[in-house]
C-alpha cells in the first residue's frame, strides 16, 4: 500500500478521534539536569502539546493486579504528537503517568498511539 492511502486512514482516525473524544494534555520537560556537587536539580524547559484522545478502561479479563491495575486507562492519541514515556498527560484535570506506548504504523506511517496511563 502506499503512503498516500495510510496518511489519508490516519487523517480519517484522527477526524473521529477529535469527534469522540477530548483534547488532552501533553507535557514534556526536557534538558533538566541536577548538579553533581549540590545535588540541587536545575529546572528543565517544560512544552505542553494538545493531542486529541480517547480514554478508555480497560476489560475486566485484561486486568491482571500486576501489569494492568484496574485504575489504569488506555489512553487513544492521535498522531500529532509522538508520546514518551517521560511525558505525563492530563485529560479533564486529572494527571496520569505513562505506563507504556504502543503504536499502529503500518508502512512507517503512525496512525494512533495507544498509551497505558497510570495515576
Amino acid at each position: 500500500m502506499s503512503e498516500a492511502f495510510y496518511n489519508s486512514i490516519a487523517a480519517t482516525a484522527s477526524k473521529l478521534i477529535t469527534k469522540f473524544g477530548a483534547v488532552g494534555e501533553i507535557k514534556r520537560t526536557t534538558g533538566g539536569s541536577i548538579d553533581p556537587v549540590t545535588g540541587v536539580p536545575s529546572a528543565g524547559t517544560t512544552v505542553i502539546y494538545t493531542p486529541n484522545t480517547i480514554v478508555q478502561k480497560y476489560a475486566d479479563e485484561l486486568v491482571d493486579g500486576a501489569r494492568i491495575l484496574s485504575s489504569d486507562r488506555m489512553i487513544i492519541l492521535d498522531n500529532t504528537i509522538e508520546p514518551v514515556s517521560t511525558d505525563t498527560i492530563t485529560i479533564g484535570g486529572e494527571n496520569w503517568s505513562i505506563v507504556s506506548i504502543r503504536e499502529s504504523n503500518p508502512a512507517g506511517v503512525p496512525l494512533v498511539y495507544f498509551v497505558q496511563a497510570r495515576r
